[in-house]
This record gives structure tokens, sequence and C-alpha cells, in this order.
């Protein structure tokens, strides 16, 4: 297997910065601080690896360290200023890559050994979407709220009540929720509210809007209120707009008879089925490391909107007209 080149800069003890390439960006950081890289950073610890970009090969690694080489220390800076400016600039295919590798090599040894890479090329662009999103939906659906900070999922696994104990998850992935609703998701989320979401993952980059597995009150506030109107959630999954990307809800989990208190014949039987209230539709790799993922993510988020004000007017969050009021 061909291994990946990357050109990576380096901030050291004295400020200074420090360009390189390498195929380990993790090994190669370890090795700078144990005295082990180049002679420049010995006398300069610790390492601390600020930017980091792939290449095509060695060739280009070593072409492109040589441009970065060329660059005046105030035009190192502001490279590396515009990197953290928040601009969405995409997923690369190291993106993918990183979580193909971490599929097979999920420990914590590989992946602290591996953290530039996931940091530079998966939890920054990541960050980087919630923002472009965020400005995108405050027109769009000013109360659904992205947050660099808190709509980022970790990667790190629960796994105190799992038998598969892997540390990482192999996705990567952010939500969008209603400002007044809180953040959780599935049945022990009290307060949750619907919301959308995007996955990156490999074979599973998608994109999901509605609410997943609510908690017991709000799904009996969502079957009185489906109960009350059934054709209210009827013309939302019936637009065309919403047929065209969604085509229909999820139907993951759905109870084989009526909820208590609702008899056979009720004329929302269809939807009273339904504990979870979710739409999902597949992401091509292309989709999702080309330049129009944010625009691709805006019309399907606003196929979603009916559904997620609906739902989220039955269990007590309005819509806004406007991010500020």
């Amino acid at each position: 297997m061909r291994m990946p080149w990357f050109v990576y800069v380096a901030r050291c003890g004295d400020g200074t910065l420090y360009t390189g390439v390498t195929t380990d960006p993790g090994r190669r950081q370890v090795a700078h601080n144990a005295g082990r890289g180049a002679a420049y950073t010995r006398a300069r610890l610790p390492v601390r690896l600020v930017h980091l970009e792939p290449a095509a090969g060695r060739g280009a690694a070593l072409r492109r360290e040589l441009a970065i080489k060329r660059l005046s220390r105030a035009e190192k800076e502001r490279m590396l200023a515009e990197k953290r400016s928040g601009e969405f600039r995409g997923f690369g295919g190291e993106a993918l890559r990183f979580l193909r590798r971490l599929g097979r090599n999920n420990s914590r040894e590989w992946f602290e050994r591996h953290r530039p890479v996931y940091e530079t090329e998966l939890r920054q662009p990541m960050r980087e979407l919630v923002e472009e999103m965020d400005v995108r939906l405050a027109r769009l659906a000013p109360e659904l709220i992205g947050d660099p900070r808190r709509s980022v999922f970790r990667i790190h696994r629960d796994v105190r009540f799992s038998a598969d104990k892997s540390p990482y998850k192999t996705n990567v992935a952010c939500q969008f929720c209603h400002h007044d609703a809180g953040r959780g998701a599935g049945q022990d989320a009290e307060g949750a509210g619907a919301g959308v979401y995007f996955q990156i993952a490999e074979g599973e980059c998608f994109v999901a809007g509605g609410i997943w597995m609510p908690a017991r009150q709000a799904l009996e506030k969502l079957r009185e209120a489906v109960a009350d109107d059934p054709g209210s959630l009827d013309r939302i999954v019936r637009a065309p707009v919403f047929r065209r990307r969604f085509r229909e809800l999820d139907r993951e989990a759905m109870l084989t008879r009526l909820p208590r208190g609702y008899a056979e014949g009720h004329q929302a039987e269809r939807w009273l089925r339904y504990k979870s209230f979710t739409a999902t539709r597949l992401l091509s790799e292309a989709e999702v490391t080309g330049p129009r993922l944010p625009a691709i993510l805006e019309r399907d988020f606003a196929a979603l909107l009916p559904l997620v004000r609906w739902l989220n007017q039955a269990i007590g969050y309005r819509a806004w007209e406007r991010r500020y009021h």
C-alpha cells in the first residue's frame, strides 16, 4: 500500500517555525520532541505541528516544502492565520483515508500517532463547515444553531455499556439544533428537539433531519399532534421537493401494533407506529469532498425544514423569523 505524504509546519519552543515532509505526522512530532528529528528543532523543544497538508507523492511534498521554506516569517504566519480563519476549504481525500485506516487500527496508540491528521483533515474542516452552515441557516432557519464547540460530535465512543470496546468512532459528524432545545439524542435526552445532521464516513456519508428516538414525553406530544391532524405530516412527506431528495421517512424504528390508547383503523395509523421521525439521504464521496458541499447541504436542509419545524412545533419549540430579536 502506497503511504501518503504530508508537508508540515511545526512551531518550536522558541516560537520559530520549521517545515518538513513525512509519511507519519504523529510519529514525526514524537521524534522531534525526543531529540531524534532535525538538528534545528533539537535545541528548540518542544515542537508542535500547527499546519499539515497532504501531497500527491514524495516529489510533490518536497516541492511544496521548498515553496513554504522560501516564504518569509510574516508570510508563513499569515498562511497559518488564514488556515485558522474559519473559512471552509473542504474535506480532502485524506479525510476518508484516515477513517478507513482508523477502522482497521482502532486503538489509542494508533490514534495518538495519527492525531495531527485527524485534527487537520477532519476536526478542523468540520468545525469550519459548522460555521459556514450556521451562517446559511441564519437566513434559512434562524432557530437552528451551529456552534463549532458544541455541534461537532466527539470521536471518542462511550464504551461503558457496550460489548464493543473500540475507543473511537469511525465517522465524524455534526448537528444543528433548535436554540431552545437540548443537544442530546435518544430516549434519555429530555428536552431534545428536531434538527439536521451531517456525517462523513467510509461508505456512510449522509445528511439527515428530524428527531431520532425522542424521549417519552416528546414522543407522546408528537403522537397527539399527528392524531389531531394526520394530513399535516402527510403533506410534508409527500411534497415534491422532499420526495425528490429524501423519498420518505426512515423506517428503522416502528411498532408492529398501534401504541396504547389508539384503536386499529385510526386515520393517523401510519404515523402513530413511528418511534423515530427522521429522513436520510446518502451522499457520494465526490459530493462530500467536493467544493460544493455547503451548497448541497443547504438545499438538503431546506428540503428537511418543513419536517423539522413541524416536529419542533409539536414538541413546543417555535420557528424564528430572524436570529436575533
